[in-house]
């Protein structure tokens, strides 16, 4: 059996060898690919990391467009902690310029790269799309002086973390060690929000969830592939976090109600059905009825 496999391992293609020696290394190649030897523990857990980077690095490039698709969809942030991705914004910007710096292995950072684009759309929406007030409802043109502030904002730090010349190497570092309690902090204000709403509001669950997958299958990547101790304990302690927000999702899964609804029964609590309203004619209700139609469409 393993001979029949090895006269194929033996006479890849050069477009499927490169690139899976620039994965897996030439040692770890020639042991599990050229010679179908699968007695190496440390191959196999270097193989088993670089398949889950990979994939991490595929999905989190999608990752948060569910969350993005149903804050536009829904012209609504309700539920979602403008605080909490706001430092997430920070803490993604750091470790990315951390890790390339750094020249670490991609397969250990890829991810960063796109997520870090994805929640500064979503923290942009958020601030375009939070009310005022509770229920309220916010014109997204009435927030661009803040949505353009906070976007050049973004971009300046993120020039400033990509060049040596402003952040040294040694502060960067530096920086990267308060990424651990900001990332931390950035998951207590989602929290706090899913437990005073009692509800998800339009926090995606899927992005949840994933991120819990993403930041267990980081931890092994991490301990498999570098030495990078702060890595290790961010990850670590990001699970944790995580996992309290999925567990409070759990809990107020079936505690969602939209707006409308929840507006339409406050209504008939004020205005019980079959409460006496004087002897107006039919025709002078269906009149009042008429103007509020209008008076509306005129708020709409």
């Amino acid at each position: 059996m393993q001979s029949s496999i090895q006269s194929i391992t033996h006479n890849l293609p050069a477009f499927i060898q490169r690139p899976a020696i620039a994965l897996l290394g030439q040692e770890c190649y020639t042991t599990l690919v050229y010679n179908v030897d699968l007695s190496s523990s440390h191959c196999i857990k270097l193989a088993i990391s670089k398949a889950l980077g990979t994939g991490i690095i595929v999905f989190g490039s999608i990752m948060k467009i569910p969350q993005i698709l149903n804050i536009v969809k829904a012209r609504s942030a309700r539920g979602i902690s403008l605080t909490m991705y706001s430092l997430e914004v920070v803490a993604y910007t750091i470790s990315l310029a951390y890790a390339v710096r750094g020249r670490l292995p991609f397969s250990t950072y890829g991810e960063n790269l796109s997520l870090t684009f994805q929640n500064m759309v979503i923290t942009l929406l958020v601030i375009a799309y939070t009310p005022l007030t509770a229920g309220g409802y916010v014109d997204p043109s009435s927030r661009l002086i803040q949505v353009l502030l906070a976007a050049i904002a973004m971009a300046f730090g993120s020039l400033a973390l990509a060049s040596p010349s402003v952040v040294s190497s040694s502060l960067l570092t530096l920086l990267q060690a308060t990424t651990i309690p900001i990332s931390l902090a950035s998951k207590v204000p989602q929290m706090l929000e899913l437990h005073r709403s009692k509800s998800r509001g339009q926090l995606s669950s899927i992005v949840v969830f994933a991120q819990l997958l993403g930041t267990v299958a980081r931890v092994f990547t991490t301990m498999t592939e570098t030495d990078d101790k702060l890595l290790l304990y961010g990850f670590g302690l990001a699970t944790v976090f995580n996992a309290v927000i999925a567990a409070q999702v759990l809990m107020y899964w079936n505690n969602d109600q939209p707006p409308l609804a929840a507006q339409e029964k406050l209504d008939r609590q004020r205005y019980p059905a079959g409460k006496p309203t004087g002897n107006a004619h039919p025709i002078s209700v269906a009149a009042h009825g008429e103007t509020n139609r209008r008076s509306a469409r005129k708020l709409d």
